[in-house]
């Protein structure tokens, strides 16, 4: 591992959806707007100790990461309480929505983490360098600051891809109608990733092409987002105001990276890998043969797991017996030594 040049933090945004202030606070959302779209579904905000672990694998894996701040509506995890009586009682901190949204109140409770990323920057305190993730995302093997910054660039992975306009393989489709690709103009695009990672590239002004990023922790600049909001402020604002995560939306981690790449100030490598597991659909053979292929890789430094809540219970115990063998309880970790 290099020396650290500059501190590096990183910002998990996390929702109890257990929470009773929490579900009346999303209730009466959805009765205003009168009705329960897909960004709603109970899965986006249950959490089955997963969390845990994503806390415990950068402790464990990234002891050189200064602060690991925690965004929450009013809430704190229940570990918070052993987090206090440890060494890192004061790595680990725990930030209110009402901090970041403070003179934007008007856009609160937001339900988003899309509305979440684009605002988070404000943190006080916050690093010029930091990395991004969800609650569901963990560390599964040793990375170093130069795995997401060298100098002042960011080292990001994925590849180039075209701007879903020019792309031959959906205007074959809207030609000849295949698979009922002409909009009817009442249909609402889905909010996915790779639409949100496009919305990006063009705001930032890329046209033809967009970078797609797997799920990782997304190295940011701070600085770089500031630039841009200060001069695009309605920008800033709209995806903001979304309680509820929209197709409208850019995705946040990837606008930081698209504004990066007009300034030469990206590496893109692909060595370190992402074991992304859907756990409502994936099935046992098949989830064993991925632990097993990341167990012997070498190359699988990051782990999503989503929609935990919604497995069997044979899939679950199978992938959080894993995880917890590879990363080690959040106990076992917290007395780890932070290495600048």
């Amino acid at each position: 591992m290099t020396e650290l040049l500059q501190p590096i933090d990183a910002v998990v945004t996390w929702v109890d959806g257990a929470d009773p202030a929490h579900q009346a606070k999303l209730k009466a959302y959805l009765e205003s707007i009168g009705h329960v779209p897909e960004a709603a579904h109970p899965t986006r905000f249950r959490e089955t100790g997963e969390f845990e672990y994503c806390i415990a694998s950068m402790l464990r894996f990234a002891p050189w990461l200064r602060k690991i701040y925690i965004l929450t509506d009013n809430q704190t995890p229940s570990f918070m309480s052993m987090v206090s009586q440890s060494p890192n009682s004061e790595r680990i901190v725990v930030v209110d929505h009402k901090t970041v949204f403070e003179g934007y109140e008007q856009h609160l409770p937001t339900f988003n983490s899309r509305s979440l990323g684009t605002i988070l920057w404000r943190i006080p305190g916050l690093a010029d360098q930091f990395l991004i993730l969800g609650d569901d995302q963990i560390l599964l093997q040793d990375v170093w600051p130069e795995d997401f910054f060298r100098g002042d660039k960011m080292v990001v992975r994925g590849g180039w891809y075209p701007q879903y306009e020019y792309r031959r393989d959906l205007r074959l489709k809207r030609f000849f109608n295949i698979g009922g690709t002409k909009n009817d103009g009442n249909t609402i695009p889905r909010p996915g990733m790779r639409m949100g990672q496009a919305s990006a590239g063009i705001i930032a002004g890329f046209k033809k092409k967009y970078f797609r990023m797997p799920h990782n922790h997304h190295p940011q600049i701070k600085s770089l987002l500031e630039e841009f909001y200060r001069e695009n402020p309605q920008v800033f604002e709209k995806n903001i105001s979304f309680r509820l995560r929209s197709s409208e939306q850019f995705l946040p981690e990837a606008l930081v990276t698209h504004i990066a790449f007009k300034k030469s100030r990206v590496i893109v490598e692909n060595r370190l890998l992402t074991l992304l597991l859907k756990m409502e659909k994936i099935s046992v053979p098949w989830l064993k043969l991925r632990l097993a292929l990341a167990k012997v890789s070498g190359r699988f430094a990051f782990g999503c797991i989503q929609s935990l809540d919604m497995a069997p219970p044979e899939t679950r115990e199978i992938v959080m017996k894993w995880v917890k063998k590879r990363i080690g309880s959040l106990a076992e970790n917290l007395n780890r030594e932070y290495i600048p």
